[in-house]
């Protein structure tokens, strides 16, 4: 497909058939790949993190959505009453206009790249493309010509059903939805499969994508049709990740350790690092950095940002069965008992003669993050059976 905009007079003459939206999230191949529209940031987790997704409120008319058609922005902003709560309030508030789609037959196009112009890949981690939608109905499905190269394709029915275009053909929910009232719908996908919610509910799960283009890259999100739509969303993060993230710009993190972090983690790391406004450098290793966050703790010196020396390990062991103990821990940082929560579980590891390997003794994990009273925590642990005579307590993420 050379183009994304079907400008023929059949295609006109379908149109005059055809009323409501398709949300076609597409792979259109674009003979200039440094053309595309919309950047969406390479990391998730950064501060803000409202830099880490591309977002789109519509207070202004993008330039992709007035290319084609007779789209406008709407400024009777109909009420968006039970979408769902978010932690991360992505957009600003109050929003007051909307897109209101009239593609007159076209396709308009919203192309994608990375920040540093690569392509948006969801091989080895999802995107999520996430908006507020208020469907109008299809008459008529989308004919081949119009899913040329779409990755997946998502529409309402003449009579009200969600239905999505994939590799194994067309599927339909069962819900019927109501025209007057506005969704969050989400897509995510990752490694060749597609899920599809509405109000952050699973309505289409491990759906496979359909074949056009390059494997597991995203160039595009499309649209066709009448309807409204708003704050446009596309990122590597889930848009619905309940842990709030980072509100203000962190420092540069350190490069990848021998242990390094999740992106759930290191999102909790960076959001944390907000409580220490004025570092302005980091200066640890990654795994240092995963270790101050478990702590709860950072050396801070004229603004660089160190580990504290601290000491942990058990203070008294009292078994009350062979496979209950109540274990004291006792840590330091900075040579200060410890008097606040840590953002660590305690986990034990066991094992049963001194020559043996550690353990870690599934079950034996405090199940909320530790909470020390003058640099002591008790807990009582369930560990397995088989005489374990050796035990020892680890700081571990949560």
């Amino acid at each position: 497909m050379e183009t994304s905009v079907m400008m023929s007079t059949k295609n006109r003459l379908v149109r005059a058939a055809k009323t409501g939206l398709v949300c076609a999230l597409a792979l259109i191949l674009h003979g200039n790949v440094q053309a595309a529209d919309s950047t969406v940031p390479l990391l998730w987790n950064v501060g803000p993190m409202r830099s880490g997704a591309y977002l789109e409120p519509f207070d202004s008319l993008p330039a992709w959505a007035s290319a084609v058609g007779y789209n406008v922005l709407s400024n009777d902003f109909p009420a968006m009453t039970g979408l769902p709560v978010r932690s991360n309030v992505w957009f600003n508030v109050p929003n007051t206009q909307v897109l209101q789609l009239e593609t007159a037959g076209d396709v308009v196009t919203n192309s994608f790249l990375h920040s540093d112009s690569s392509p948006v890949s969801f091989s080895s981690e999802p995107v999520y493309v996430d908006l507020r939608m208020k469907f109008d109905p299809l008459i008529d499905a989308p004919d081949a010509e119009l899913l040329t190269n779409v990755k997946m394709a998502l529409f309402l029915s003449a009579d009200a059903h969600l239905v999505v275009c994939h590799a194994g053909g067309i599927s339909t929910n069962a819900a019927v939805l109501d025209t007057n009232k506005w969704y969050q719908v989400t897509v995510k996908l990752f490694n060749g499969k597609f899920d599809v919610l509405t109000n952050d509910v699973a309505v289409f799960s491990d759906l496979t994508v359909r074949g056009g283009g390059v494997v597991n890259t995203l160039t595009s999100a499309n649209f066709y049709g009448t309807g409204l739509i708003d704050e446009l969303y596309v990122s590597h993060g889930n848009p619905a990740y309940a842990v709030e993230g980072p509100t203000n710009a962190i420092p540069d993190l350190p490069l990848d350790g021998s242990n390094p972090p999740t992106t759930e983690e290191q999102t909790r790391i960076n959001a944390w690092l907000n409580s220490y406004p004025t570092v302005t450098t980091l200066d640890v290793t990654q795994d240092e950095l995963s270790m101050a966050y478990l702590l709860n703790a950072l050396k801070v010196d004229a603004g660089v940002a160190t580990l504290p020396g601290y000491g942990f390990g058990i203070s008294n062991i009292n078994m009350i069965s062979p496979t209950t103990l109540r274990i004291t821990a006792k840590l330091e940082v900075e040579s200060v008992l410890k008097d606040e929560p840590i953002n660590g579980k305690i986990q034990l590891m066991g094992k049963v003669a001194m020559v043996d390997a550690w353990t870690t003794l599934a079950g034996a994990i405090t199940p909320t993050s530790a909470d020390f009273t003058g640099g002591f925590a008790t807990y009582t642990f369930t560990i397995p059976a088989g005489g374990y005579k050796f035990i020892k307590a680890l700081i571990v993420a949560p």
